[in-house]
């Protein structure tokens, strides 16, 4: 049997903090791939989150622990469709994270419009 191919790049990197703490670079994600791809942003900025939380998950951690969020779209137009995706699913959030957000992008896949990468802090224990 062979080895699985080694991916290019790691969804999430961790930096350990004193007293536990650990900080989070979580990957740019998008919708590549699933059935949001090719789809209107506020789908794909739906998937690009799940895609962002479950990265997250895997470190244990969420969302709530993002401390920034950047944002690239192929087209700033698109804007209020990921921002809609994005009040909803960070709605229950006790406190935001910063955020940029940056328009005129070009993805490595036609059917993207947006992609999201995010930093976290866990606090220790």
């Amino acid at each position: 049997m062979a080895d699985a191919p080694r991916p290019l790049f790691s969804p999430a990197r961790v930096v350990p903090l004193g007293g536990g703490a650990r900080l989070i670079f979580c990957s740019g994600v998008t919708a590549r791939g699933s059935a949001a791809a090719g789809r209107p942003a506020e789908e794909q900025a739906r998937e690009c989150l799940a895609r962002l939380e479950r990265a997250l998950a895997a470190e244990g951690a969420g969302l709530g622990h993002l401390i920034k969020t950047t944002v690239w779209l192929a087209d700033m137009r698109d804007y209020e469709g990921f921002n809609a995706a994005r009040r909803a699913v960070m709605a229950t959030l006790r406190e935001l994270p910063a955020s940029t957000c940056v328009g005129g992008a070009q993805f490595t896949s036609t059917d993207c419009c947006i992609e999201i990468e995010g930093i976290a802090v866990v606090p220790g224990a």
